[in-house]
C-alpha cells in the first residue's frame, strides 16, 4: 500500500476544519428547550393579576374563538398564587387573527374589558392606534412556546394542566388531621415546587432513615417534615453536600424553627412514630 504523506495532512487538515466548524456552530440541545420567562416590567401589559417576587409565572396562550379557551376565563380567578400572563395564540385561523389584532387596539391587550368581550363573543369596544410593540412581543412568546393547541399553560416554562393548577390552588386550604396549616409560612419546610410535587407532605420518622432518600424519591413532597438525625444522614434534602458546611449550619436552625411551629399546631395528632404521606386532598396514609 502507497502511503502518501501530502494526501494525509490535506484529510487531517480537513477533519480538524470541519472538526472545529462543528463546534462553532453546534447548538447545545438544552438551549433549544430553554422557555423564555416574562419579564414583570417588559411584559407588565400581559399581566392579569400584578406581579410579586414570591409567586411563580404562569403563561397561559388562548385564541380568542377557541370553546375551551373561553370556558376557562372564569376559573383564571382561582389561580392566586402565581403571576400570570396571558398571550394571545390565533391559531384557528384568519378571524381569530383579526379578533386579535383589534386587542391590540386598547390600552391592554388582556384587560377585564377584553376578557369580557372574548366571553361574550364581542368584538372589543377600541379605538386607538395599534400597539406594535406589543403586538410583537405577544408573538415572540406564541412562537418561543411553540403554541399549537390552546388553551395552554406553562409554569415556569414548563407544560401543566389547568386541572393540576387548580388541585394545587386547592391543597393550600385542605385540612391536614383537621388542621389547615399556613403553607405560606413553611418555606423552609418546602422540598419542592407546588407544580412539580406529586404529594403535598411526607413526615418521616427516624426509624426509617436510611430510608429518607428513597422515600422523598418516590413520593416526591411538596413540604417534608423530619428528625434532624434525618437531616444530618442526607443534607442533600437541605440543599446541602454535607452536615458540616455553613449551608447546613444556616438551614438546619432554620428549619428546626418552622418544623417546631409547625408541630405545635397538630398538639398529639401528628408525631414521629411512622412515617406518613399526606396527598393534596388531605388524605393520608402510613408506610
Amino acid at each position: 500500500m502507497n502511503f502518501n504523506i501530502g494526501h494525509f495532512l490535506k484529510l487531517t487538515l480537513v477533519g480538524l476544519f470541519m472538526f472545529c466548524l462543528s463546534k462553532t456552530f453546534a447548538v447545545p440541545s438544552q438551549t433549544l428547550t430553554v422557555k423564555p420567562i416574562p419579564d414583570s416590567i417588559e411584559q407588565q401589559a400581559f399581566l392579569l393579576n400584578g406581579w410579586r417576587a414570591d409567586r411563580p409565572n404562569l403563561l397561559i396562550f388562548k385564541d380568542p374563538f377557541c370553546p375551551y379557551c373561553i370556558k376557562a376565563i372564569p376559573r383564571l380567578d382561582k389561580l392566586v398564587g402565581y403571576n400570570i400572563y396571558l398571550f394571545w395564540a390565533p391559531i384557528l385561523g384568519n378571524a381569530s387573527k383579526q379578533r386579535t389584532y383589534e386587542f391590540f387596539h386598547c390600552e391592554r391587550p388582556v384587560s377585564e374589558a377584553i376578557l369580557t368581550s372574548v366571553a361574550q363573543r364581542k368584538k372589543p369596544e377600541c379605538d386607538g392606534e395599534l400597539q406594535q410593540d406589543l403586538v410583537n412581543q405577544n408573538n415572540y412568546y406564541v412562537s418561543m412556546y411553540q403554541i399549537n393547541s390552546v388553551p395552554s399553560f406553562y409554569l415556569q416554562g414548563q407544560p401543566v394542566s389547568l386541572a393540576r393548577l387548580l388541585k394545587y390552588q386547592q391543597s393550600k386550604s385542605v385540612s391536614v388531621m383537621g388542621v389547615k396549616p399556613d403553607w405560606q409560612r413553611f418555606v423552609k419546610l418546602q422540598q419542592l415546587p407546588a407544580w412539580q410535587a406529586q404529594s403535598l407532605l411526607l413526615l418521616v420518622a427516624k426509624q426509617d432513615v436510611k430510608q429518607a432518600g428513597e422515600l422523598v424519591a418516590k413520593y416526591q413532597p411538596e413540604y417534608l417534615v423530619t428528625e434532624i438525625e434525618v437531616l444530618q444522614q442526607h443534607p442533600e434534602l437541605l440543599g446541602c453536600k454535607d452536615n458540616t458546611g455553613k449551608c447546613f449550619n444556616q438551614k438546619i436552625k432554620s428549619y428546626q424553627q418552622q418544623k417546631e411551629l409547625f408541630m405545635l399546631m397538630f398538639g398529639d395528632k401528628l408525631n414521629f412514630k411512622q412515617s406518613l404521606v399526606f396527598e393534596h386532598t388531605g388524605n393520608f396514609f402510613s408506610l
